[in-house]
């Protein structure tokens, strides 16, 4: 049985493994795209000529399952995070939606000045939205593998807080969010600007419970360990600038 939970282990992180490196991949691809256009190999007058993509269904679904896949096979510190997990699968569906499927922010923005708005919209994506929000997608992805490198291989009697959890309590959290917000500023919606807050909110609260069960089950190393690192937003130290006080 447990050679059996072992392999099941071994193939999810597999899994989790090439989620995440299927969405870096993709996110680079679109930070070159805009290099591109910034570097004159590409018009963006003629890409703002083209339409936004529509009912292209299937690449939604296969968007979906992707970006799905390694959040629902990233190992965490405890389970139960299913409420934040869910809202998060929520936002992919919306986001993936309106990219691919049917663009109805861009739509209910525009109005009557539909043909007006699309070509603005897609400017906007190539030469602001992949330079700004895929970084910031390919950092969350960075947070999300360092946080699961360091919690697949402990023990369950063992508190992780080697690796990145020394900075940070809960950097597979906010690597989360850091994807869906390099989302969100590559291709800005309306349901997706009402999600995010709501996703930052249960994150938070999930993080919460979590620390409690691990109060209780680690006692005072626990406790001493948050008491050092920060929850989510890493401490930033600046150097010291000593200036010369005259006699």
């Amino acid at each position: 049985m447990n050679g059996l939970a072992a392999t099941k282990r071994i193939v999810a992180a597999l899994g989790a493994i090439i989620g995440l490196i299927i969405v870096g991949v993709t996110q680079f691809d679109q930070i070159v795209a805009s290099v591109y256009v910034y570097l004159g190999a590409a018009s963006l007058e003629r890409i703002m000529g083209g339409p936004l993509p529509r009912n292209l269904w299937s690449i939604v679904l296969l968007n979906i399952i992707i970006v799905s896949s390694f959040l629902f096979l990233v190992p965490m510190r405890i389970h139960g995070s299913w409420k934040a997990h869910g809202a998060y699968l929520g936002f992919m569906v919306s986001l993936f939606s309106e990219m691919f499927g049917f663009p109805l922010t861009v739509y209910f923005l525009s109005g009557a000045g539909y043909a007006y708005f699309e070509p603005q919209f897609v400017g906007y994506v190539f030469a602001y939205g992949h330079l700004i929000g895929s970084p910031v997608v390919i950092a969350g992805l960075f947070l999300l593998y360092k946080g699961w490198k360091e919690v697949f291989y402990a023990r369950n009697d063992v508190m992780v807080n080697s690796g990145i959890y020394r900075v940070i309590r809960h950097p597979q959290y906010l690597g989360l969010l850091l994807v869906t917000l390099g989302q969100f500023l590559v291709w800005p919606t309306i349901p997706t600007a009402i999600l995010w807050p709501i996703l930052v909110a249960l994150y938070y609260w999930q993080a919460k419970k979590e620390e409690a069960v691990l109060s209780e089950k680690f006692g005072a190393a626990f406790r001493e360990y948050a008491s050092k690192t920060p929850m989510l937003l890493p401490r930033i130290k600046f150097p010291r600038v000593f200036k010369a006080v005259s006699p």
